[in-house]
């Protein structure tokens, strides 16, 4: 069986109605999968970041970054490699 890779994706900016769902449908187009989804509001601002299963991407981790950075306009949009993430944070 293939080991499971995975990405973290953080997206910031004012609240709108939809962020969630456009993100998601980006994800599945991209035959990436959603793991898990951690989202706050806080007045007007929206937080959200989600862990994503790309071991089926259909292409790059940047090309999926450019189309969510495109669905989702005046929002902020990181998308890295989890060995990314997990070697910026490792003390």
């Amino acid at each position: 069986m293939e080991k499971q890779e995975n990405a973290v994706l953080t997206v910031v900016g004012v609240n709108d109605v939809g962020i969630l769902a456009k993100t998601a449908a980006c994800v599945a187009e991209a035959n990436g999968n959603v793991v898990q989804v951690s989202q706050i509001v806080m007045d007007k601002f929206f937080t959200m970041t989600m862990l994503i299963d790309i071991t089926g991407l259909k292409n790059s981790i940047q090309e999926l970054e450019d189309t969510l950075m495109k669905s989702l306009p005046g929002m902020e949009v990181h998308l890295m490699h989890e060995n990314i993430f997990n070697s910026m944070h490792r003390i």
